[in-house]
């Protein structure tokens, strides 16, 4: 399985970034709670892309079976860390520290993992994948064997 790279999901992250804050900017708790829930939920949205990874060109698929298609179930398991942040790094002072510390540990986890996978796609077994590997990758499986009875 090809390994994506970094510097591509940190582009996306950032298209990410640039909506959560405009989601951010509505008044007062539906800001936060569409922020909250774009960020839980974006890996399930447009044929399991996020925006960021629709427009840059990546998928996030199941790391023990690139076959299984992921729903919102992994989207949201795989972003609890993200959310953890936003919501501490909205606490005054503490949170600018511990919220920003949080998104280190994950890009430090990544960048460690031989196949690049942050704490939030331990969690929920899925990686990111170029979507031309994630295709060639499909048309390389060979079909399931019948088994005999």
């Amino acid at each position: 399985m090809q390994k994506t790279d970094l510097t591509t999901r940190a582009v996306a992250a950032f298209i990410d970034l640039l909506i959560l804050m405009g989601l951010t900017r509505l008044p007062d708790v539906i800001g936060f709670l569409s922020a909250s829930g774009y960020l839980l939920v974006r890996d399930g949205l447009l044929e399991r892309q996020s925006i960021g990874k629709k427009l840059i060109g990546l998928r996030v698929i199941s790391s023990d079976d690139p076959e299984f298609v992921i729903t919102y179930r992994e989207s949201i398991i795989r972003n609890v860390p993200l959310v953890i942040a936003y919501i501490l790094f909205l606490l005054p002072y503490a949170g600018w520290i511990l919220g920003p510390a949080v998104l280190g540990i994950e890009c430090l986890t990544a960048l460690g993992n031989e196949r690049g996978m942050r704490i939030g796609d331990m969690l929920a077994r899925t990686c990111v994948v170029p979507t031309a590997a994630s295709a060639q990758q499909k048309t390389e499986t060979p079909p399931h064997q019948q088994q005999g009875g």
